[in-house]
């Protein structure tokens, strides 16, 4: 299966088994209504949460839909955890259906999510493994996507300073590829043998 990273709020394709799926950001407004096809509850867990991230960076989560019918939810709520200049990002709930496990749309809701969050500068996302339902991702699921265990057991977190974020180059390495690109530098040539008498 290919899977491609959303851009913005119009989503890109991923590939899966029944057509297309698409994986966009979201905001409060778009998942009212929803419910988890696990323990259907409805959706949003922690609306007061969701408002204050959509009101903060923009954005609550990520949404698969196939189709115009939704296939898998990952929210965040806005919090800060100890240093008040520091936020970090809740996942409130995180669900794929049934018929479209296994498919990797699951990892590109976390991509598509961390990916927005970089570009309102989040420090993390904190994910809790024992909450009831579809608010506790498996244990499995969030070490394969990038997420490390903390104390207390069950807390999940994903650095995004260090996860995320392409390494910076130099500027004398960028200055240096654009002379080269200019005016490309001679190789060495071969040092000549001198017969002292």
């Amino acid at each position: 299966m290919k899977l491609t990273s959303a851009r913005g709020r119009a989503g890109a394709p991923v590939v899966g088994r029944g057509g297309s799926v698409v994986v966009e950001l979201v905001s409060p407004a778009t998942v009212r209504g929803l419910s988890c096809p696990y323990c259907g509850r409805p959706m949003p867990l922690d609306e007061a949460g969701m408002v204050a991230a959509q009101a903060a960076w923009g954005l609550c989560g990520a949404v698969a839909t196939d189709d115009e019918r939704t296939v898998g939810l990952l929210l965040v709520s806005a919090a800060t955890v100890g240093d008040p200049q520091a936020t970090v990002a809740l996942v409130g709930a995180l669900w794929v259906a049934p018929g479209h496990t296994g498919q990797g749309l699951g990892r590109a809701l976390v991509r598509t999510a961390a990916a927005g969050l970089v570009r309102s500068r989040v420090a993390a996302m904190l994910a809790n493994s024992a909450a009831p339902g579809c608010a506790g991702p498996p244990e499995g699921f969030l070490g394969g996507t990038g997420f490390a265990p903390m104390r207390p057991r069950g807390l999940w977190r994903m650095d995004l300073a260090t996860t995320v974020r392409p390494p910076k180059r130099s500027v004398l390495a960028r200055l240096g590829r654009l002379v080269q690109a200019v005016r490309p530098v001679a190789p060495p040539e071969p040092a000549r043998r001198l017969r002292i008498r």
